[in-house]
């Protein structure tokens, strides 16, 4: 499988940045979360998400 940084509403990066900074206080060290949406290997599924951009 191969990923691609996910597509995210404003509320889902405000939930994320909320997250990261009680995860960063918990561990005394800024955290950052990244969010990946999972891609097929096949090249089919490939170049249909590349057309539709």
């Amino acid at each position: 499988m191969k990923y691609a940084p996910a597509a995210l509403t404003d509320e889902h990066i405000h939930q994320l940045r909320e997250i990261e900074h009680h995860l960063s206080a918990a561990a005394g060290e800024e955290l950052i979360l990244i969010a990946y949406t999972q891609q097929s290997d096949e090249p089919e599924s490939l170049n249909k998400r590349e057309t539709d951009h």
